[in-house]
């Protein structure tokens, strides 16, 4: 079962997971000051790094965090598959992810397309969070060792709830990564459509 298969089980079932990342009001404030020496490896640090969250402010980010899971990977851990119900948005605090299309693991025999490997500080998975049926379009699984922080429906829904200007902001945010991608999608189509009316002209 992959972890976010888990997690809508637990969900369904009423079952509270225990990994929630919720971090001391203290400690956040003093790993954002100037004044702490562990710059590297502080989740303050680390969502200041990630471009989704450029325009929160200092407290805007302790509260998100409030929403977040944090959970550990071994390599080679599915995090989800093609073809599941899309249910969480990761961003990848340590390691790495590789995403593949047609992924399938018969008698220990992989037979996938490799689309792309995700590192530290980038994140995928926000279709699943915003579309209501969405189906995961690719299989997502753990290069190495990795640490992956994450947001459910769920959590989006206690957001918008309890800090709806959060809430928004962190939607318009998440809307402006799907256009985004879409734009860049509807460029690589446009300059593959070119690449084969090129060749077809050359036969």
């Amino acid at each position: 079962m992959s972890y976010e298969k888990e997690m809508m089980d637990k969900n369904s079932k009423g079952e509270v997971p225990n990994d929630r990342l919720d971090i001391p009001l203290l400690k956040y404030l003093w790993d954002a000051s100037p004044l702490s020496f562990k710059t590297k490896d502080n989740y303050h640090t680390f969502f200041k790094k990630v471009t989704v969250l450029n325009s929160f402010t200092d407290n805007e980010i302790r509260v998100f965090t409030k929403f977040l899971h944090r959970r550990e990977f071994i390599a080679n851990e599915v995090i989800f598959r093609q073809g599941d119900s899309g249910y969480g948005f990761y961003f990848i605090f340590e390691g790495s992810v590789d995403v593949f299309a047609n992924y399938q693991n018969i008698n220990n025999e992989e037979k996938s397309d490799h689309v792309i490997r995700l590192e530290k500080s980038q994140y995928f998975g926000e279709m699943g969070l915003l579309e209501e049926f969405n189906r995961r379009s690719a299989t997502v699984i753990a290069h190495e060792n990795t640490v992956l922080l994450g947001i459910f429906k769920p959590d989006l829904e206690k957001m918008l709830e309890f800090h709806p200007v959060l809430g928004a902001k962190f939607l318009r945010e998440t809307a402006l990564i799907m256009a985004n991608r879409m734009g860049q999608l509807t460029r690589e189509i446009i300059s593959l459509k070119k690449k084969v009316k090129d060749l077809e002209n050359r036969v």
